[in-house]
C-alpha cells in the first residue's frame, strides 16, 4: 500500500522490506546510523545532499553505491528513511530529479521501521 506525496510515494516499512529487489537509503547523520539501522541498507547522509543539491548530474550519487555496476539502475526501486520521514522525503524528492524514476518514501521513518520490523535493525 502507498501513498503519494508530493508525487512520491509513500510506503510501509513492511512493503519496503518485501519489495526484495530494491535498495534502502538512509539519509540520517553517521551518529544515527551508529544507534540503530537497516541491515543492508546504504548510507546516504543528509549533509552530503545539501553539499551537492545543485548537482543534477547524479555523479555524486555514484559514490554512495548507487550505480549500474552495484546493480543499481534508473528503474531500481530506491526507498528512502531517516528517522521519520522529512529528510528522507527531500532525499527522494532530489533522486527523481537526477533520474530516479523507481523512488518511494518510507513512512515514518525509522521510527515506524524500528515498531513494526525490530529484528531487522
Amino acid at each position: 500500500m502507498s501513498i503519494a506525496w508530493s508525487g512520491i510515494p509513500q510506503v510501509t516499512p513492511k512493503v519496503a522490506k518485501e519489495y526484495g529487489c530494491g535498495v534502502i537509503v538512509d539519509v540520517r547523520e553517521p551518529d544515527e546510523i551508529q544507534e540503530v539501522h537497516i541491515v543492508g541498507s546504504v548510507a546516504m547522509p543528509m549533509s552530503e545532499m545539501n553539499k551537492n543539491a545543485d548537482d543534477k548530474s547524479a555523479a555524486w550519487i555514484t559514490k554512495f553505491g548507487l550505480k549500474p555496476e552495484d546493480g543499481t539502475s534508473e528503474k531500481t526501486p530506491i526507498f528512502v528513511t531517516c528517522k521519520a520521514g522529512m529528510r528522507a522525503q527531500m532525499m527522494a524528492e532530489l533522486l527523481a530529479s537526477c533520474d530516479k524514476t523507481h523512488v518511494a518514501n518510507i513512512a515514518g521513518g525509522m521510527m515506524e521501521w524500528e515498531k513494526t520490523m525490530p529484528a531487522d535493525t
